[in-house]
């Protein structure tokens, strides 16, 4: 189901979406296909697996690197990494593992932007 759901709207990316033609936008995100940002989620694990999975704020998560279109829908989700693993890893590995399947901007397009969202 994942893999049909979780995917993007147009996987060729040829247009702009609408809310970046936006003089204040463009040409500064023009064939930004959507942010990229992991966050971690508390986990439950067996008592022998907690040591791998602390993070820095001392309690086992699970982080999770995660990619929207600007229609706040999700075009790509990884999931299964230790919180104490950085982002930049999980990336980084994403790029090799999940070539295929990961959401590349228009060949001769790459431009990365990192954003950090803090969840209460």
């Amino acid at each position: 189901m994942a893999v049909d759901t979780i995917k993007p709207k147009d996987p060729d990316f040829r247009d702009v979406h609408e809310r970046l033609r936006d003089s204040r936008f463009s040409p500064h995100f023009d064939d930004c296909i959507g942010p990229i940002d992991g966050s971690h989620i508390p986990v439950v694990f067996p008592s022998e697996e907690i040591v791998n999975h602390v993070g820095r704020h001392g309690y086992p998560t699970q982080n999770i690197m995660a990619v929207c279109d600007f229609d706040m829908r999700f075009t790509s989700v990884v999931a299964g990494w230790p919180g104490s693993a950085h982002d930049t890893r999980i990336f980084k590995d994403t790029l090799v593992k999940y070539a295929t399947m990961f959401p590349h901007p228009p060949k001769g397009n790459i431009t990365i932007v990192y954003c950090i969202i803090t969840l209460p």
